[in-house]
């Protein structure tokens, strides 16, 4: 009996294939617009947890806090060895620590320059940074100890610098407002790529002892540390480390007796992710549901035309109760034939849905994710638009009386 309604059911949806597929239209753009901005919405979740991998892994980064004081005079204040030195003995379950010093400067190669990002470094930098060479070297114990002068370029300064050439043993002039140095490359860094706006490749590193004493404010000082990156451990609570380290600098700092506030800042780029993806999925869910109303609008064309449809066959429904059809069978035969409707309409949106999703993610330069449970669940939904709208014109078929059908004009 199933089999027979569905046969029906093709037969005549193939007789008037243009209203069905103008019935299905609101279902075919109801699904695919829900998995459209679905699918975009976990790509851009994915592009934004790839950027702030590339920053690094459960990564804490220190830096000064901004202010004025009633003078107008900056209030920042940077950090200095002792208490990188107290930070890194003191809090358990640090992989890597690495002060930095860091500024942008003019960087120049014969007859190219570029404006770029500068940054002093010790080893544990390209551990906490999640940095791999490329080509050439990572700097040797005694440049950083001596503080050489030597650099390691990324791809961005290497491709505007030096094109095709070898950029490795070449002397490259970098300088800024507080000084100059001569430096010689040894390394090129892997790309990464962008992270939001800035170009992580347009980055030039030094040992931190000779971009204090070259480029830095205070020379030869290692009181002018602008920033602390620390790796922690995996399995390492990001919260409470980042507490106990901001009460190491309040103890060093001397913040507790006076009652100040914290003169420094500290950023965790793990809660800032969870924060991220906490965003994007409310607001691709809350994107995603309007998107679904024109499901339930295509669920309401079909119930038009499907009552049209039983206005429209009304002597076929008479017959078929004269002959002795039963008012289930009847019944059956018009809510499959809604159901049909309605599945095709769902099964043409997940095709579409695929199709642009893949041509926006490209687009957008975005990770194309298409999550097949959302399809499944789109397409379920659709099948039960059918049922659900496609009942009261059933009701309404089964429930005719054969002598008044027969009648119909």
């Amino acid at each position: 009996m199933i089999l027979n309604a569905f046969m029906l059911a093709f037969r005549q949806i193939s007789r008037n294939y243009l209203r069905a597929i103008l019935t299905m239209l609101g279902i075919i753009i109801g699904t695919g617009s829900v998995i459209v901005m679905i699918s975009l919405g976990n790509g851009m979740s994915k592009k934004i947890k790839e950027n702030i991998s590339s920053l690094g892994n459960n990564l804490l980064t220190l830096f000064p806090a901004r202010g004025l004081d009633t003078s107008g005079q900056s209030l920042r204040r940077y950090f200095n060895i002792q208490e990188v030195e107290a930070i890194k003995s003191r809090v358990y379950g640090i992989n890597a620590l690495s002060p930095l010093g860091n500024g942008s400067s003019l960087i120049k190669y014969q007859q190219n320059s570029r404006e770029s990002e500068t940054l002093g470094v010790e080893r544990d930098y390209f551990i906490a940074a999640n940095w791999e060479m490329e080509n050439g070297r990572d700097f040797l114990e005694t440049e950083y100890k001596s503080g050489a002068n030597v650099c390691i370029i990324g791809n961005s300064v290497k491709n505007a610098l030096f094109a095709n050439s070898n950029p490795l043993g070449a002397k490259i002039e970098v300088g800024n407002k507080d000084g100059k140095i001569i430096c010689e490359c040894v390394g090129v860094l892997k790309e990464k790529g962008q992270s939001g706006f800035s170009d992580q490749d347009d980055v030039v590193l030094f040992p931190l002892k000779a971009y204090l004493r070259t480029l830095g404010r205070e020379k030869s000082s290692m009181n002018n540390i602008n920033q602390i990156m620390i790796s922690l451990q995996d399995g390492m609570d990001s919260k409470q480390k980042t507490n106990e380290i901001k009460q190491i600098l309040r103890d060093l700092r001397n913040l507790d007796n006076s009652g100040k506030s914290d003169n420094f800042e500290i950023r965790d780029t793990k809660q800032f992710e969870e924060t991220m993806s906490k965003t994007m999925a409310t607001l691709t869910l809350f994107i995603g549901s309007i998107a679904g109303v024109s499901l339930i609008v295509g669920g309401i064309g079909i119930m038009n035309i499907m009552l049209v449809s039983v206005t429209e066959r009304t002597k076929e429904i008479g017959t078929r109760l004269a002959i002795g059809a039963l008012e289930k069978e009847v019944l059956l035969q018009f809510l499959i034939e809604a159901i049909v409707i309605s599945s095709l309409g769902g099964i043409i949106g997940i095709v579409l849905a695929f199709i642009i999703s893949f041509g926006l993610s490209i687009a957008m330069e975005i990770p194309f994710v298409f999550s097949i449970s959302v399809a499944i669940i789109a397409f379920v939904f659709s099948a039960f638009l059918g049922i659900l709208f496609g009942y009261l014109p059933a009701k309404r078929a089964s429930k005719l009386n054969p002598i008044d059908a027969l009648r119909h004009e």
